[in-house]
């Protein structure tokens, strides 16, 4: 089980600093001055985050986790629309791209 433990403590953290850095969106959106940036990196971290987890779970399960029966094989299904909706994960990763292209190679391009 130690295996299991493992990937289970990994996960743990993974969604511990996810709070973190969604708490400190919120503060920021309260001030005023959330970006499109931050926004679309805590969509895209979450959705992923919840993938990973799904699947994790899925995989503990085994071949029981694809079976209509068992919770997971729901959790795993709407983990895959969340990376669709409200902007895939690729649409969040172009978003965040330009920003930081932008950032980093303005002034270089200058």
């Amino acid at each position: 089980m130690q295996n299991t433990q493992f990937k289970m403590a990994e996960m743990d953290a993974k969604i511990d600093m996810f709070q973190v850095y969604v708490d400190h969106c919120i503060d920021i959106h309260n001030q005023g001055g959330l970006t499109a940036n931050m926004a679309a990196k805590g969509k895209m971290l979450g959705s992923e985050i919840e993938w990973e987890m799904a699947d994790l779970g899925l995989q503990l399960h085994g071949g029981a986790g694809y079976m209509k029966e068992y919770e997971i094989s729901r959790i795993f299904t709407d983990a895959r629309m969340s990376r669709i909706y409200a902007g895939s994960s690729e649409i969040m990763r172009y978003i965040i791209g330009r920003d930081v292209f932008s950032q980093k190679y303005q002034s270089i391009l200058e």
